[in-house]
């Protein structure tokens, strides 16, 4: 018993004093330095529009994550809320699919809601003319083929040389470290995911793109307020801001979802799941012509970086391509979030094409194929059937992503 009691004691004290050595992921929230936008909107911003109309942009990666408040802080201030507007996936985040009809009732605020693909500009702009003030406010993942970007412009169009005011709630996501990167969209492209004027990274927040796209293609003709994130520095890395991650859509549950978008969103040009209606979306893909990932991952780690690594696994997606067939394929772990994601997206179908040339293909629509409408244009793919290196391909786009840098740069915050 006495040998037992000191062993334990011994172990508890190595323990101890290698307590600090601990590893820590992310900053615990009740660590952090910053003070997200939606506090400040609340505390000083909502109480300037008292006795005004609105209309509310939201779902539960902003203030709509808590309708209960946004009701009894409208009804303190005797603030009208007009109208919602619907993002690609719903009020609540949770929609697979886009709604089939313009317009919607809402349960939560028994309220219209409007549903921003499906109406046309003209009623857009006769809706917004009924309110004071518009509030945009949902997480964002500095992509142009994330669809939130695109509700942005298209309601900043709408209010071009209008008396209604917009407030945008900024947000830190998961790209703030990287610049610019990647090309412009080509109008024989252009689809809704892909509408604002932007690289594929944009190498902005919801807040930077909306000066940046104020001045320069409306000439400041929205009256536009950003209310920013308090004490953030540019290059922190989302998990050291303390900021906790709320899902901005139904595939994107987490932070690594997020983080592995950035490159894994091409994939969805290809022939592959990417892992929707999984439990590990953006993070499992494969398909079940897929039947020796392992070698695809031994490629992939012999040219890539050690900021994340591939492991086979097996899954079955229930929503999208290969929908309820059991698929093989590789899992993306990720160690550190520097690295080039769009060089990983490229050398990853690259070697997926040579590994599974009898299997893979693009995806194509009607028109175009899918990989065109999210890069942008036909570059990537027609690069990647050349046999092209990443690195010569980079250098054809690598003059622009440098004057966009530059052009974007009067506009960000932080």
């Amino acid at each position: 018993m006495t040998n037992y009691f000191f062993r334990f004691s011994l172990c508890f004290l190595v323990l101890a004093c290698h307590g600090n050595t601990v590893p820590q992921f992310r900053v615990h929230p009740n660590d952090s330095k910053l003070r997200v936008s939606s506090d400040i909107f609340y505390e000083k911003v909502l109480p300037t529009m008292a006795g005004k109309k609105l209309m509310l942009a939201t779902n539960p990666s902003g203030i709509g994550t808590n309708p209960k408040k946004i009701i009894t802080s409208l009804e303190k201030h005797k603030i009208t809320l007009e109208h919602l507007i619907g993002l690609e996936h719903g009020f609540l985040g949770l929609e697979e699919e886009f709604s089939q009809t313009p317009v919607t009732m809402d349960s939560t605020f028994n309220r219209p809601l409007y549903h921003i693909y499906r109406i046309k500009d003209s009623e857009l702009r006769e809706l917004i003319k009924e309110v004071d003030y518009v509030v945009f406010d949902v997480q964002d993942v500095g992509m142009r083929c994330y669809t939130y970007l695109s509700v942005l412009k298209r309601l900043m169009d709408a209010m071009k040389n209008t008396k209604t005011k917009l407030i945008v709630l900024d947000h830190i996501h998961v790209a703030m470290h990287l610049p610019p990167m990647g090309e412009k969209m080509n109008p024989r492209n252009l689809n809704f995911a892909g509408e604002f004027p932007s690289l594929l990274i944009t190498g902005m927040t919801i807040g930077e793109a909306t000066r940046f796209y104020n001045k320069e293609y409306l000439k400041d003709s929205v009256d536009v307020l950003i209310v920013p994130v308090e004490g953030y520095r540019r290059g922190m890395y989302f998990e050291d801001t303390g900021i906790p991650w709320t899902t901005p859509s139904p595939n994107l549950p987490m932070v690594d979802s997020a983080r592995n978008y950035l490159s894994l969103v091409l994939l969805e040009g290809v022939n592959v799941s990417v892992g929707r209606g999984t439990q590990a979306p953006f993070v499992y893909f494969g398909a079940p012509w897929m039947t020796n990932p392992e070698e695809l991952a031994s490629k992939l780690a012999s040219i890539g970086s050690k900021s994340y690594y591939f492991s086979p696994v097996y899954f079955k997606p229930t929503f999208g391509p290969h929908k309820g067939k059991i698929c093989s394929g590789l899992r993306m772990n990720l160690v550190r979030p520097d690295y080039d994601p769009i060089q990983l997206a490229y050398d990853l179908i690259r070697l997926m094409k040579e590994t599974y040339p009898n299997d893979f293909k693009w995806s194509k629509g009607a028109s175009n194929h899918w990989v065109d409408q999210l890069w942008g244009n036909d570059h990537f793919r027609t690069s990647i059937n050349e046999g092209k290196s990443f690195s010569d391909f980079h250098k054809t786009y690598l003059l622009e992503e440098e004057n966009e840098g530059k052009k974007i740069e009067p506009y960000l915050l932080y």
